[in-house]
């Protein structure tokens, strides 16, 4: 026989309400840094309760973890499905380029959150994320690689991840431009840094 008591309710998850935390903790924890950043100014900056937040982080370093780790997969994501896609490794680079501004202009950059919060993640997520992070830069690194056969590969790796903080830069150097601008100037320069191969006489002696 069948209890006249009512079955609790499945307790539904509310993704636009946690989507809104990440994005205010991303910009808090970017401009102000984890150790400035209360769970106080996440909530009023949210415009939710104390209560709310924790429904859906346990607090916020988790909150942090989260926000790391969610851009970075995007990135990674992406980058790996348009190399395993595109055959061109021009094209490749291009549309990972195009996606990566994007993205910054979308959000703050992640890799600039990480490495101005790195202290406050616990040894195995810093380990983690580093992980992500290089696996990201490999993927650009294997695609810049047959399109600069000047360079060795530690020299292609550094200049992958100069061109990373150049276009990460963008997230608080992009006052007064518009975002075609944005997008135009930037895919440009990250192009030609990463693969104009220098004429004879231009080069060093």
């Amino acid at each position: 026989m069948m209890s006249d008591k009512a079955a609790p309710k499945a307790v539904v998850a509310d993704p636009p309400r946690r989507e809104q935390l990440l994005g205010v903790a991303a910009e808090l924890f970017l401009h102000n840094g984890y150790d400035s950043v209360t769970v106080e100014m996440i909530c009023a900056k949210a415009g939710i309760s104390g209560p709310a937040l924790y429904r859906h982080f346990q607090g916020k370093q988790a909150l942090l973890i989260a926000v790391v780790e969610r851009g970075l997969r995007s990135l990674h994501e992406f980058a790996r499905a348009t190399v395993e896609s595109e055959l061109d490794p021009a094209t490749a680079l291009e549309t990972m380029v195009d996606f990566h501004i994007k993205s910054v202009m979308n959000a703050p950059p992640t890799p600039l959150i990480f490495l101005k919060n790195e202290h406050a993640f616990p040894e195995s997520d810093r380990r983690r994320v580093r992980r992500e992070m290089n696996l990201y830069a490999e993927e650009w690194i294997s695609t810049v690689v047959p399109l600069r056969p000047d360079l060795s590969e530690p020299e292609i790796r550094l200049l992958t991840h100069s061109v990373f903080s150049m276009l990460n830069a963008i997230a608080t150097l992009n006052k007064g431009l518009d975002h075609d601008s944005i997008v135009a100037t930037m895919s440009h320069a990250a192009i030609q840094a990463l693969t104009a191969i220098p004429h004879p006489d231009n080069k060093a002696p």
